[in-house]
């Protein structure tokens, strides 16, 4: 991959994980997580040390992940989300279905939003 040999820093990586087997057996709307019928998960991490200008670092792993785009499904996994993404973003993680579900249960078991320091999932107010 030519990305890699522009990489910025020995800290970078770039992780690929094979999923299908029992990942790929569960039925896609039976859980949270989506995208289980994707072959391969990847994510790019721009490791830097803290002196360091961090753009260069970003910069190469938004170039990545445009190299990797073409052979994606376009979805994203939820723990792989940078907080700066957006809302919009966790929603894609799961889908409209799923989401508004767990928009519902948040509601019902956390309805003031007392557990937001993550990948926010807002509580219904419908």
């Amino acid at each position: 991959m030519t990305v890699f040999a522009r990489v910025p820093s020995p800290l970078a990586q770039i992780h690929v994980a094979r999923l299908g087997g029992a990942v790929a057996r569960v039925p896609d709307e039976a859980t949270a997580f989506s995208g289980r019928d994707a072959g391969y998960l990847f994510w790019t991490l721009g490791s830097w040390r803290p002196a360091a200008d961090a753009e260069p670092y970003r910069a190469w792993v938004r170039e990545t992940a445009a190299a990797l785009a073409p052979c994606a499904t376009g979805g994203v996994y939820v723990n792989l989300i940078d907080r700066d993404e957006g809302p919009e973003r966790v929603r894609a993680a799961y889908g409209a279905a799923k989401y508004a579900r767990l928009a519902r249960l948040k509601a019902a078991y956390d309805p003031d939003n007392l557990f937001r320091l993550n990948q926010n999932i807002a509580p219904a107010t419908d």
